[in-house]
């Protein structure tokens, strides 16, 4: 292993520590230390990698959109699917653990509060990037006459995921919504081209 290696690895653990700090505690409570404990190593070492908690929280939410992106692109081009299928796997790989710990924990609406005002630029890239992937699904399909050009209804897609989970209530009532809006998006849909 490089040094390189072991610098990223050092970080990814940092980084999953700081998520479950953030689960844990909130954004406000956690503090360096909870992070550092976590992470199994002194908080010095921890400002070798970062400089403050915000930081972290940075380039976690710049790893959680770079894992959704990847992770939509895998779920819509897994051969085999329905469109409903795959857009709902889209949308359940949208959220990676996030929504768990929105919908799971008393702090979910904290850190969602904390990532528009700390990475609301880094957010902001990541919906643009995931509406893309899913315009580049939708092009691959005929859509229904009136239902717009398959860069309308990404966004119209991304909206409506986005009212989903400020309304819902639990992890199951937001899946549901999902699935719904996943087989009502379908319907617009023909076979590939």
């Amino acid at each position: 292993m490089t040094q390189t290696d072991a610098f990223a690895d050092k970080q990814e653990m940092i980084l999953n520590a700081a998520f479950h700090a953030f689960a844990a505690y909130g954004f406000r409570r956690t503090t360096m230390d909870d992070i550092a404990r976590g992470a199994g190593m002194s908080r010095s070492a921890l400002y070798l990698h970062f400089s403050n908690k915000e930081d972290i929280f940075r380039s976690l939410t710049e790893r959680h959109f770079n894992n959704t992106i990847r992770d939509m692109e895998r779920a819509l081009n897994m051969p085999g699917r329905s469109p409903a299928e795959a857009l709902h796997a889209a949308f359940v790989a949208k959220d990676g653990k996030f929504m768990d710990v929105v919908l799971g924990t008393p702090h979910g609406r904290e850190l969602l509060d904390a990532g528009f005002s700390l990475a609301a630029d880094i957010a902001e890239a990541g919906e643009v990037r995931m509406t893309e992937v899913l315009a580049a699904f939708l092009k691959r399909h005929r859509l229904a006459p009136g239902v717009g050009t398959a860069d309308e209804m990404s966004e119209t897609l991304n909206a409506a995921l986005k009212g989903l989970k400020f309304a819902a209530t639990s992890l199951d009532a937001y899946r549901a919504g999902q699935a719904r809006l996943a087989a009502l998006f379908a319907m617009a849909l023909s076979s590939p081209d």
